[in-house]
This record gives C-alpha cells, sequence and structure tokens, in this order.
C-alpha cells in the first residue's frame, strides 16, 4: 500500500513530450519508452570483492562486506564501473569461478569494459591509491569524471575527484589522467552531474581547492576551479553522530536546477530538511538561489537515523522529482515521513510546504537508488517488499509486491508493477542505476543497467551487476495497472503507525462491485484489495474496461450528480475518459470529474460525476506503465514464514526442469524460472510447464507436494484460505512448509492458520 497526495499531483510524462526532449547533462536520467526486460543479457562482466586483506584501503570503513558497485557511466561506447572491488572478468563457466579463461583482471574500484559486448577494455586501468571509488560521470571528449575516497592517481595527489581519458585502442592515454582538470576537495566526493561547463559536486567535504564549501559545489569542468558564485554550503544534522554530507544529486534535462539530498537540515543558511532544489542560474560563473521550495515531511525524524535520503532523480520533463530514503521507521512511531519509503514530490511548486505526491513504503528496508526512465521508476535497494506501508520487516498489505531488491513503479499512481520481479539476494542492496537509450550498441532499444554486491541476479549468475535490455522500442500499449485507477488517502498523513498494523486510514479503490460482468451493475469505492473487479484496462479510446464491461454514467446521462455504472462497450462519449488537471478523470460527454460523494470512506460508496473541483476526492490517477506481457499474475508465491536470514522464501521447481515428480521445495527468494508461479483461472499453479499437485494425487494428512504434469484433477486445483492461506481443493488441506530452510519440503496437512501455512501469491 502506499499513500496518494493530491496536492502536488502531476500528470504523467507522455511519450510525445520525451521525445521532444533534447539530450540531458551528463547525471539526468534516460527516458525510456517501456519496461526493460526482467532477463539481463549473459555478457556482463563478473565482479568481486577479491582475497584482499586490505578491505578498509579498497571497500572504505566498513571493510570487506562493503564490496560493491555504486555507479556506471557510459563513454565512448564503453561503461565505466565504480565501487569498491578489485577483480574482473568476463563471465565463465562455474568450474573457473565464473570467469571466462584468461580474463581475470585486477582493477581496485574502477575499470571499463565495451558495451555489448562485456570485453574488458584491457588499458583502462588507472591506479587510485584508496577506494572506494562512488561516482563516474562521462565527461566532454571522451572523458569520464571520478568521485570518490582517493587521494592520489597514478601516485599524483588528486584527492576525492579526477577527470579521466576513454580511449579504448589507444593504449597511450586510454585511462590516464586529465592533467588540465585540478579539482580536490578536503575529503570525499559522493555524487556528481555535469551540465555544460559546470561540474557539480557532493559528499563530505568542507573545502574545494581551498575555498569553503560544505558538502557541495560547482566547479570549472575544464580547470576544476571552484565556482563561488554557486555558494550552497549545507549544515546541521538532525542527529549529533551523523556526518554532514550530500548523498545525493541530480539535475534536470535543460541543466536549470540541481536537486541535492542527504541528512543535512539547512541549505545557505535556510531551512531545507534532507533536500533542496536549487536553481542554477545561467551556469558557470552566474549566481546560483535556492529554490522556494521544501517539503516538511522530510523534516519529521526516522527512528534508525544514519544517512537519510541516499538516492534522488529527475522526471525527464523536469516536473516532479522521486527519492529513496533510508531510516526503518518514524519517530515517533505516529508521525508522517519518508522513512524506508520512496516519495514522489511537484519539483514546480513555488512552497515551503510541498506535501508528497505519493509515498511507497517498503516496510522497514532501506532504499539506495532511483532512475526515473519515463512513465516508469526504477528503484533499488535493501528492500524486500514494495507496497508495504504497514509492514515491520514482514509482509503486511494486501497489495504488497516482493521484489528483493529491484522494483519498478507507476511513476503516476506510485505502486510497485507487479509483473516487474527479477529478484536478487539483496546483500547490502542496490547502489546504481543507470538508464541508457536506444542504438549505445548494435541492436540496442536501450536499458537499465543496475549495481550491486551479489552474485544471484534475476535468478542467474551476475555478480555485482546486470544489464537488463528493452526488449522492444515502442512502449506497450494499451496500457495497464493493477488497483491503481483509483487509490489515494483520504485526510490527515500524520496519523500511521507502522509498528501497529497501520493507521486506519485504508486505501480505496475503484470497483466493479460484486465482480459483475452484468451490464448496468453500479460502480463503488471500496477498500482496496486486489480483486480482480479493481484490476481496470485503461484502452486507447480512453475507454477504462473491468470484466469485459466499460466504465460510464447511468442511463449515459451527463448531469452532476449521475451516478456511475459498467455498461457494454460502445461508442458512447460518456465512456470516454481522460486525465485531466493534478490526476482528475474528465468524463468528455458531460465535461464533469469522477467524484467519491462527500470525500466518504466508507466501502460500497457508489461513485458519481460532479462539477470538477481540485478536491482529494476526484483524484484517480491512471497507470502510466506498460502492459504486463499476459494478464495471468505470474511471479514468486512466498513464504510469509522468514529464514533465519531474515530472507524471504519461494516455492521453487527442487530441479528447475519439466521432469514430473520434482518436489515442490522452499528456497530464498532470487528469481529465475524455477521460482516463477503462473496463478492459472482454473487454480492450478504452474512452475516451468508443471502443476502444483500432490504425489500420487493423494489428499491425505502430511502428503508431499510436487510438480506434475498439469491435468484436470482436483489435486492441482488450489484456492486462497482464511489467513492467507492455499488450500487444496481435493482434499480442503493446507500447503505447508516443513520449516523455512533451504530445501525445505512442502505438504498438506490441516489447516491451523499458522505462519507455516502463510503463503503471498503473485498478484496482477
Amino acid at each position: 500500500m502506499r499513500r496518494l497526495f493530491p496536492a502536488a499531483l502531476l500528470a504523467a510524462v507522455s511519450s510525445a513530450a520525451l521525445v521532444l526532449l533534447g539530450v540531458a547533462p551528463a547525471g539526468a536520467a534516460v527516458p525510456l519508452p517501456g519496461l526493460v526486460s526482467t532477463a539481463p543479457v549473459a555478457w556482463t562482466p563478473n565482479i568481486f570483492a577479491g582475497t584482499t586483506t586490505a578491505c578498509d584501503q579498497w571497500f572504505g570503513s566498513g571493510g570487506c562486506g562493503d564490496a560493491t558497485v555504486y555507479s556506471t557511466a557510459i563513454v565512448d561506447g564503453e561503461v565505466v564501473v565504480a565501487g569498491a572491488f578489485t577483480e574482473a572478468c568476463q563471465p565463465g563457466p562455474s568450474s573457473l569461478g565464473h570467469c571466462a579463461a584468461g580474463t581475470e583482471v585486477t582493477r581496485d574500484d574502477i575499470f571499463a569494459y565495451q558495451l555489448g559486448t562485456g570485453i574488458i577494455d584491457p588499458n583502462f586501468a588507472p591506479q587510485l591509491n584508496q577506494g572506494p571509488a562512488y561516482s563516474v560521470v562521462a565527461g566532454p571528449g571522451n572523458t569520464v569524471y571520478v568521485g570518490g575516497a582517493f587521494t592520489t592517481v597514478g601516485g599524483v595527489n588528486h584527492r576525492g575527484l579526477v577527470q579521466l581519458n576513454v580511449t579504448p585502442g589507444t593504449a597511450a592515454t586510454d585511462g590516464t589522467v586529465v592533467t588540465a582538470f585540478k579539482g580536490t576537495v578536503s575529503n570525499y566526493v559522493r555524487v556528481m552531474a555535469l551540465n555544460g561547463n559546470a561540474l557539480y559536486v557532493g559528499g563530505q567535504f568542507t573545502t574545494v581547492d581551498s575555498s569553503k564549501e560544505d558538502g557541495d559545489a560547482r566547479l570549472n569542468a575544464t580547470t576544476g576551479a571552484v565556482d563561488t558564485t554557486f555558494s550552497m554550503s549545507i549544515s546541521a544534522t538532525p542527529d549529533p553522530g551523523q556526518a554532514l554530507k550530500v548523498e545525493a544529486m541530480a539535475i534536470t534535462p535543460n541543466g536549470q536546477e540541481l536537486a541535492i539530498g542527504g541528512p543535512f537540515l539547512d541549505v545557505a543558511g535556510q531551512s531545507r530538511p534532507r533536500v533542496a532544489l536549487i536553481d542554477t542560474g545561467a551556469g558557470l560563473g552566474t549566481t546560483a538561489t535556492l529554490a522556494d521550495w521544501a517539503a516538511p515531511i522530510l523534516a519529521n525524524n526516522c527512528s534508525n537515523e544514519h544517512d537519510s535520503v541516499r538516492g534522488i532523480d529527475f522526471s525527464p520533463d523536469g516536473s516532479y522529482i522521486v527519492v529513496a530514503s533510508t531510516g526503518y521507521r518514524s519517530y515517533p512511531y505516529n508521525s508522517a515521513s519518508v522513512c524506508d519509503a520512496v516519495a514522489r514530490f511537484s519539483a514546480t511548486a513555488t512552497s515551503t510546504s510541498v506535501a508528497p505526491t505519493w509515498i511507497n513504503y517498503s516496510g522497514g528496508d532501506s532504499y539506495y537508488s532511483v532512475q526515473i526512465a519515463g512513465p516508469v521508476i526504477y528503484v533499488g535497494g535493501h528492500n524486500r517488499w514494495d507496497n508495504n506501508e504497514c509492514g515491520n520487516n514482514a509482509v503486511c498489505e494486501p497489495n504488497a509486491v516482493l521484489v528483493m531488491g529491484m522494483s519498478a513503479i507507476d511513476a503516476n499512481t506510485g505502486l510497485a508493477i507487479p509483473w516487474f520481479q527479477p529478484e536478487t539476494e539483496r546483500g547490502n542492496g542496490i547502489m546504481s542505476l543507470t538508464t541508457f537509450p536506444a542504438g549505445d550498441y548494435t541492436g540496442s532499444n536501450g536499458g537499465l543497467l543496475m549495481g550491486n554486491n551479489v552474485d544471484t541476479n534475476a535468478g542467474a549468475y551476475h555478480s555485482f551487476n546486470v544489464l537488463f535490455p528493452l526488449a522492444a522500442a515502442a512502449p506497450a500499449s494499451p496500457t495497464f495497472g493493477s488497483i491503481p485507477s483509483g487509490m489515494f488517502s483520504q485526510g490527515d498523513i500524520g496519523g500511521h503507525n507502522e509498528g501497529q498494523g497501520g493507521d486506519g486510514i485504508a486505501a480505496m479503490c475503484v470497483d466493479d462491485a460484486g465482480d459483475s460482468s452484468t451490464p448496468g451493475n453500479s460502480v463503488e469505492f471500496s477498500t482496496c484489495d486486489n480483486a480482480p473487479e479493481q484490476n481496470w484496462t485503461v484502452e486507447p479510446n480512453g475507454n477504462i474496461e473491468v470484466n469485459g464491461l466499460c466504465l460510464d454514467t447511468v442511463g449515459e446521462a451527463t448531469a452532476s450528480g449521475t451516478k456511475l455504472d459498467v455498461n457494454t462497450c460502445s461508442s458512447s462519449a460518456t465512456q470516454v475518459w481522460t486525465q485531466g488537471t493534478g490526476n482528475t478523470l474528465l468524463n468528455q460527454a458531460a465535461n464533469l470529474c469522477m467524484d467519491d460523494p462527500g470525500a466518504t470512506t466508507t466501502d460500497n460508496t457508489q461513485l458519481q460525476i460532479w462539477t470538477c473541483n481540485g478536491g482529494v476526492n476526484q483524484v484517480w490517477p491512471l497507470p502510466g506503465a506498460p502492459a504486463p506481457a499476459s494478464l495471468v499474475p505470474s511471479g514468486p508465491l512466498s513464504s510469509q514464514y522468514l529464514q533465519s536470514s531474515s530472507q524471504p522464501a519461494c516455492l521453487t521447481n527442487s530441479v528447475s526442469s519439466s521432469t514430473p515428480g520434482a518436489a515442490a521445495e522452499l528456497s530464498t527468494c532470487v528469481g529465475g524460472a524455477g521460482q516463477i508461479s503462473a496463478i492459472e483461472p482454473d487454480g492450478n499453479i504452474e512452475i516451468q510447464g508443471l502443476c502444483l499437485d500432490t504425489a500420487g494425487e493423494s489428499t491425505a494428512n502430511y502428503a508431499q507436494a510436487v510438480l506434475n504434469t498439469c491435468g484436470t484433477s482436483a489435486t492441482q486445483v488450489w484456492t486462497p484460505g482464511s489467513y492467507d492461506t492455499l488450500v487444496n481443493k481435493a482434499s480442503g488441506l493446507c500447503l505447508t512448509t516443513a520449516s523455512n530452510a533451504n530445501k525445505a519440503l512442502l505438504y498438506i496437512t490441516s489447516c491451523y492458520n499458522t505462519i507455516a501455512e502463510t503463503w503471498r501469491l503473485p498478484t496482477m
């Protein structure tokens, strides 16, 4: 579940608008026309922490456990990778340590590989003296700026910042320092953005080129000289134990506005808790000004205050930002906050009281990275779930989505897209997300680069990094969303109490009452529960469909106060709806807005059309994300019974094959074909062409669960029961796991509503 706040709502970016945008500055997200594939390419290099004992030297103060990929940039057909690691190789067989023979190289915290082949650049091997390298940004003339915790490069002083040549095939210059650039900071650079000849840097430092600059600065991108007209020092932290720093940075496509995030409370002497927007002026050498923008909700503390906002990005049109944050839960627990959450805010508002458009909570796990790619927002972190507001290190909400670190969120509704679940082992979390456009390598339609510190990503061995390609150049049509077309939160945002299972303000959805396919059935407002009657398809012609019927007005009337129903789809203009200002939903025949009478949150309230007034009861964001390949719910089927490592465990094909009789087991959720369950309309649960069954089609208590050839046996029919149980139709017994350990066998047993019998099915 997440909350939707109408005060800052903006319409989703249209595909046509994206086409009109120019080339984005370095560090700005690249829009994509559709969802990337959940199946990564096979050729990305494998990256390793290595066997070095000097962990603090390369991985930071956290030691060997902090090995990871922090940032990537594409320069002259190569991917430059920065992070905390010491080795890389081209992918190979497990018998050779997952390295192709003869390809393993030592690369301390930075290396480059050819985009499209994965071949490691043999000459790009700059010698940093320590790490991590936190940020890389493509520079002019086939160069890359590198920010990090190093103090020398190639034995020459370059504290925290350096510019390198990227010239694949030219050994004499590849990986060498651009000597004209002499920028230096007093400690380390964490994030950067480039626009023209202005290089913006953020991190933990107090001086730049001996000039007093706290946490952020603007440099001449050619010389590295500090630009004192910027002058946006950060100050004040909510916790004296926290270091003052800028952890996140983004720039608009036109370079006119910069966003910074971190554990600060003030910027340039004014209150700007954790996020500030800065008008950059005309760029280098012109006075920058602090935007009249602040979000008071970000001032509220989290119960585990450590580094606050870790990711931030602008939409492709610059109209809104999305932040990714850490912090566990609110403190005090009944206060409103953006803790362990992703939130969208208007960037065009002129106010120091900007409210979030929506917030998506993980339920106690940190988010570290965010990349807005048009209608879809890619988010990475240490999170097990999205849409999980009331969760507390456990799944809670009925529409929660198991994501295991990697998720895609509909930019307009704020909901995680349930058919995008590539999954990872999580580890420390996904630190790096980078989109790139079509044509960056031969045959590419664009895609997404992702970096973390685990070796199982999307169900296969891909150590520390993967590339998810965009399979098709054109967006899917029509769009489709799972219960997004009527979701909003009513009233005060300050009452939620995650520790007590929510705040009593349930998200409400547009509902085809009783899941009826009878024309004339009423359209009501009901608590969101992921039921089929709440899953609406948005057609290109403006029709909004459910159960083969179209959203309409009763009797096709156009008077204010006319109730809504579903009717046989026709050419009537009363069945045509368009997204209006503030995410209103405008009926084209009546020129009136869909309305919740009296702004009620009472179940079974019939909706109506009414004069548009901008009220909270007229906010109905439509999905902007592409449709799934199939309307059959497909994804991990997970147990509520967490493993001892606190990892969720999933129903797994024990041998990952199509051989009948394979044991159904419980294993850590990491994705891959052996854990993708299709929930068929007839009640079958299918994995890799086999259906969940009992051994010998037994109905006896403690009969083992297996995967068999799909047939008509009632032992292959499973229905959701009370308390999230999964009931076998033939026996009336519940699917149960023997334990929460890997390879634990599954059985059918009497239903006692225990945690071992509690399951979460993939949803559409």
